[in-house]
């Protein structure tokens, strides 16, 4: 099981016990780089919200886990071909397809 995949796993849990972050960012601004030095608490949070903020733009509000952890695999994989690409460009692909 991939990293990204026991994030994604864990996601919904961390969402309703999530800390409070003392830092706020842009997400469109972060690369995949940026994303790897994160601490993997705000990793799952970020990976769900990116998740549910990609399938609002594809009009898409379901949740689906399963579908959740394919789009964190997939991801995972683009952004380890490329570092320096946006972690929302990469996310968005992944759920369009």
């Amino acid at each position: 099981m991939t990293a990204f995949t026991k994030i994604a796993l864990c996601a919904v849990s961390l969402v309703f016990a999530a800390p409070a972050f003392a830092e706020s960012f842009d997400v469109a601004t972060l690369s995949c780089t940026d994303f790897a030095a994160l601490p993997a608490d705000t990793k799952g949070v970020l990976i769900m919200w990116m998740d549910g903020y990609t399938g609002g733009i594809n009009g898409d509000s379901s949740l689906d886990l399963e579908r959740l952890q394919v789009n964190a695999n997939d991801a995972d994989a683009a952004c380890s071909a490329d570092p320096s690409r946006s972690l929302l460009d990469v996310m968005t692909e992944v759920v369009a397809q």
